[in-house]
């Protein structure tokens, strides 16, 4: 797989939104709920201070030990936040709505992927310096990405055809990520929807597109063995009740 050098980017000053439990890809859509009033404000201070092209918010992941935004459980270097991990994606806010009973409703698309550089102290909120890591313009017609493509939708076609409901993606999904998705974007859905540790997640955000790609190849390829192994025995399913 081959691809041409994409633009670079500078550091960039970001407000950290963390996440115990979830971890956001590029050319995913996220929607959270937001409860405390730091974070709140946050979402707010974005919107009314930034044009709609930079409303920007890093997601970034909890080190293990970390039970919410304001856990105390590990320290930051800041002394008083919960460690995160270094790795994450800004997701640009295109909906939000603030509710009378002090929710507010967010929908991110992940833009890109960053480095956390060092925290900013002093501000309300968590706020970071960050680098943007470059990303390559992919030839969609390379050999390499064709056959990997094809390879993981085939596999994932196979998974759902199997457990149905129980994988994460239903098959008209599929047929779309086919017909209207680019590489990244079909590698980060799946990426993103996979039933995968939190941790797993971050290590796949953290790879190149192509390991990443490879990855989930051999995430999919290992659940199809353990599918096949169980088939001659999913005739006892029905009949658990007289064992």
């Amino acid at each position: 797989m081959s691809g041409n050098g994409g633009d670079g980017g500078s550091g960039k000053r970001l407000p950290l939104f963390p996440l115990s439990d979830l971890v956001h890809f590029p050319h995913t859509d996220l929607k959270l709920e937001i409860f405390e009033q730091r974070y709140r404000r946050l979402v707010r201070d974005v919107i009314d201070g930034a044009d709609a092209e930079s409303r920007r918010i890093g997601l970034v992941l909890l080190k293990p030990g970390g039970r919410g935004h304001g856990d105390r459980s590990q320290r930051s270097q800041r002394g008083d936040l919960p460690e995160v991990f270094p790795g994450g994606t800004a997701g640009r806010i295109v909906r939000c709505e603030f509710l009378p009973d002090g929710r507010t409703e967010v929908l991110l698309h992940g833009e890109f992927r960053f480095e956390l550089d060092h925290e900013i102290p002093g501000e309300p909120y968590r706020q970071a310096l960050v680098r943007p890591i470059e990303e390559p313009r992919w030839n969609e017609g390379d050999a390499g990405i064709v056959l990997v493509k094809r390879a993981l939708l085939a596999l994932a076609r196979s998974l759902v055809a199997e457990l149905g409901d129980a994988f994460p993606l239903a098959a008209p999904e599929l047929d779309g990520l086919a017909a209207g998705s680019g590489f990244e974007e079909l590698v980060n859905r799946m990426a993103a929807e996979l039933d995968l540790p939190a941790v797993r997640k971050l290590a796949l955000l953290c790879e190149s597109l192509p390991d990443r790609a490879l990855s989930l190849l051999s995430i999919l390829h290992s659940r199809q063995q353990v599918v096949d192994e169980l088939r001659p025995f999913r005739h006892l399913a029905g009949k658990s009740q007289l064992n």
